[in-house]
Parts: C-alpha cells; structure tokens; sequence
C-alpha cells in the first residue's frame, strides 16, 4: 500500500505514570500514549515533529516535559551540514583499521598488511570514510563488504534474536529467562508502518533493520525507520564481544551517512534530518547526542526548533525550558506542555474525528458519542485530541 492510500488507525492508551529508566525515581516518569494499529509516514513525521516517538513496536507516546524528572527533548542532527569532529573521525578510523587488518585490540599492536587503503584525510567527506572499510580485496584480515551493511524490512530471524539476547543480558544486565521471541518481535519487529513498495533500488519509507555483518556474521543491529524528512532511530543492539570497536558511537555515524545517501535518491531531497530520539540534559546515556552537530531541539510548547547550544545554557539552570515561549514556560495550568487544552474544545472542534465503529464502518465520534459532556468516552477522546493536536486528529482514525 503506498502512502496515497495508507491509513492510520489508533487507539487511545492514555496517560502512563512510572519509575525513571534513567535517574531510577519512583513513579517520576509521566508520559501519555496512542497504539498504532497503522500509521502512515507522513502522520509519524508530524507525531514526532511534535514531541512523539516510536519506541516499542506499536505503542507511540509522547512524554510529559514539565511534570517528569528528566525531561526528554526531541533532537534531531542536519546530516547534510554534519561536521565530523576529531574523536568522531577517530572511531571510524580505528573501525576501518581493524576491517584491513593494521589494529588488533587483543595486543595492541600495529600490523602492517600487504595491502594498506590510503590514510584519511582531514578533509575527507563521512561517506568517504565509512565505505573505506567496505572492500573485497583479499589482502584485508576481515571482510565488509558493500552487501554486508544490510538495510532490509524489519523481520524475526533467530540470529538477530540470538545477538538481541546476549546484548541485553551482557549490557543492560536482564534476566534472561525475562526474554522471549514474542518480547522481541513485539519490541523490535512489528512497526505499525510498512515498508514501500519500490520499482527500482531506491530505499522506500517504513521500519528497517540495518544489520552489521563481520566475515559473515551479525555484529550489530540498528532499528531504523525511514521517513519523507528523516532517518528515525528507534534502537541499536550489538554483541557484546564487539565492543572494543565502539559500535554505539560508530552506528551514529553510519546513520548520518545514510542520511546523506538517501537524500541524493530522485525524490528525497527533504530527507535531511538524523532523528536521535531524546536528549535528556541531566543525563550523560542520553546528553551524548549534542556531540553531534548541528543539532536542534524541539520547543516542547511552540514546536519550534532552536539550536542545541541555546538551549544547554538555560537547562544548566533548570530542567524545563522554553525558548519560543519564555514567559510560559514557569505556568502549570495543569496540562502538559504542547496540549491544547482539553476543557476547552468543543464537539464543533471535533466534528472532523472519527471513530471505526461496528462492522468496519467509520462515524464522526460526536455522533457516536453520548451527547453528555461526562461521558467517559468523550473526555478521553478529548484528551487525545488535545494531546495530538487538532490537523493529526482529524487525519488518524481511533478505533
């Protein structure tokens, strides 16, 4: 189905209130979500053009910046005006030298192979770089080659579980009789996007896995999904035995590149942006991202971008901020940042929304629901409303 006649169809999940994966508080993690039975890529480009992520299968939310502990802030890097710095070039760098043989990190020695690729410039371009290690030549101790970076629709195979696995038992320390193919699929597989269909080489949009492949084996992971104006990461997994090539550092890098090589694709040139979730001030796992520049912030009130170096100023300070509208941002009026406010819409408002009732059919939710304003039914409708805003409510249908 192509985006012409794709369909987004979600149900309301509500607000969520639970423990931080970050600074570990109890109960200091607000959130609100949606499930996404299907979504098309244009209305998930505007969902997290306004707060929203995808980040396990189905289920999207968006977190509340002023009530949570450690505020997530979208980031997003310009990938075509990606500048490398010196310790970024260093990780490709070291990557690329133990692909043609000159590293090796068990004896810290430096070998010299028959063959030795031409040392980087300062000036080189980051594609450049990355595909200096892809090469077939036989003199090189590895191999990884072109077709050995695969980007393929994101799917269930027991080699990607079996990494997945020790990945998140080695690095995160989960039990692993906690872990399960049906958790994997669900976290990592099911996308309420499918891939496009294409008629030549050209990537489409829609939920990916780029898989890393040493001599033919998988490395590492990156969950990817591709949209009219970015690269969208959602996960990164790799075997622990790897980590000496920093791989979570060098997939970033990666990501940027592939950026920059769909944009050159007939019909890309908006596809620009390396979106890399959220960045949290206060926390050095999720701060990280600002070393990778330009980068932006999403104003969680205005839905503005503004440079990352402007907002870092004012976070020293607190944990809440608005650039676009300084003089709100210190208001608790008791919605979340970026709603509109619920008490305020109207079934006027609403008219637009709808819901997929019996027998598949779709109706206006303001004849579906009861014409009393307590309804439970219609509060949470406009809460979602409120939530989404009132453009992606009338283009996603709630069941």
């Amino acid at each position: 189905m192509d985006e012409a006649e794709s369909i987004s169809i979600i149900s309301i999940v509500g607000k969520n209130n639970s423990d931080c994966g970050y600074c570990h508080s109890e109960d200091t993690s607000f959130t609100y979500g949606i499930w996404a039975h299907a979504l098309s890529y244009s209305d998930y480009q505007s969902l997290i053009d306004r707060g929203w992520r995808r980040r396990s299968g189905h289920y999207v939310y968006k977190p509340d910046l002023r009530k949570s502990c450690c505020p997530q802030y979208t980031i997003r890097l310009d990938a075509q005006e990606f500048k490398i710095s010196k310790s970024q070039r260093k990780v490709l760098n070291k990557f690329n030298r133990f692909i043609d043989g000159t590293w090796d990190p068990d004896t810290k020695s430096e070998n010299t192979p028959q063959k030795k690729p031409p040392k980087p410039k300062n000036d080189q371009a980051l594609t450049d770089i990355i595909h200096a290690a892809e090469t077939q030549d036989k003199d090189y101790r590895h191999k990884l080659e072109p077709c050995q970076i695969v980007l393929e629709p994101a799917s269930y195979t027991k080699e990607k579980y079996d990494v997945y696995c020790k990945y998140q038992t080695v690095v995160h320390n989960d039990k692993k009789e906690e872990l399960s193919t049906k958790s994997f699929k669900r976290f990592l597989v099911e996308s309420p996007m499918k891939v496009e269909k294409t008629t030549n080489t050209s990537v489409g949009y829609g939920s990916y896995h780029q898989k890393y492949l040493l001599d033919g084996k998988l490395i590492a992971m990156a969950v990817l999904d591709i949209l009219p104006k970015c690269v969208s990461s959602v996960y990164f997994l790799y075997d622990p035995d790897y980590s000496f090539l920093g791989l979570g550092k060098y997939s970033a890098l990666r990501e940027i590149s592939l950026v920059q090589d769909l944009n050159q694709q007939k019909g890309k040139d908006d596809l620009k942006w390396y979106y890399m979730g959220y960045y949290i001030h206060s926390c050095p796992k999720m701060n990280y991202k600002g070393q990778y520049q330009p980068s932006y912030l999403l104003d969680p009130l205005a839905y503005q971008w503004f440079p990352l170096a402007e907002y870092q100023k004012l976070l020293d300070t607190r944990s809440f901020v608005s650039l676009a509208r300084p003089d709100k941002e210190d208001a608790d009026p008791g919605v979340p940042p970026g709603w509109l406010d619920p008490g305020s819409l109207t079934r006027e408002d609403l008219k637009k929304v709808l819901l997929l009732v019996e027998g598949g059919m779709v109706a206006p939710a303001v004849s579906v629901t009861s014409h009393t304003e307590s309804s439970k039914l219609w509060k949470a409708i406009k809460e979602y409303v409120a939530a989404v805003g009132l453009q992606l409510s009338e283009r996603m249908i709630i069941c």
